[in-house]
């Protein structure tokens, strides 16, 4: 079994990262620092579903992260391999969705390359309706699966990094 890191010392790293929507309790130790590998592979493993969700405007502000997910998929633990792989693909959908608001706000956008989406999945293309129709039926998979309301869920995971762009455009 893997252990995990409290999830301040998460928090403190999605921050470092530009993730800034969540917040913890306790006091962090800034001296902890992990790998780009080693984040993505524990927030996948996470139970709170915050942390796992936080992925999403991980993978949309770092879109060079895309090849670490596609590595990691291969070698997590299934159930963690399967949170990365249905988090990273909710971003490539949403990052097509919402790239002209993306592309105001992040500096030359690069678009995630859909590595789970058609293939693992059999969705619909990333560029089919701006990426709607694959979020719709991403969302209705996992419902089936889940009983959650994943559509919602991905909305207000964009909401929050949209209005943390807004912000941060506003102190610039």
């Amino acid at each position: 079994m893997v252990e995990t890191l409290d999830s301040s010392i998460l928090i403190s790293q999605l921050a470092s990262q530009g993730v800034r929507h969540l917040r913890s309790a306790k006091a962090t130790v800034a001296a902890t620092s992990l790998n780009t590998d080693a984040l993505i592979a524990e927030l996948a493993r996470r139970p709170e579903p915050r942390l796992r969700e936080s992925l999403i405007p991980l993978f949309i502000r770092h879109p060079e992260y895309s090849e670490v997910a596609r590595k990691l998929v291969e070698t997590l633990e299934p159930t963690a391999s399967e949170s990365l792989a249905h988090m990273y693909t909710a971003a490539v959908y949403l990052q097509r969705f919402w790239s002209g608001t993306l592309g105001l706000s992040l500096k030359n956008l690069t678009l995630l390359p859909n590595y789970f989406g058609v293939l693992k999945y059999n969705l619909p293309g990333e560029n089919e309706y701006f990426g709607e129709s694959g979020l719709r039926a991403l969302a209705k998979l996992y419902e089936e699966k889940t009983g959650y309301n994943w559509l919602s869920a991905y909305h207000s995971v964009i909401a929050l990094l949209l209005d943390q762009l807004v912000l941060e455009g506003q102190h610039e």
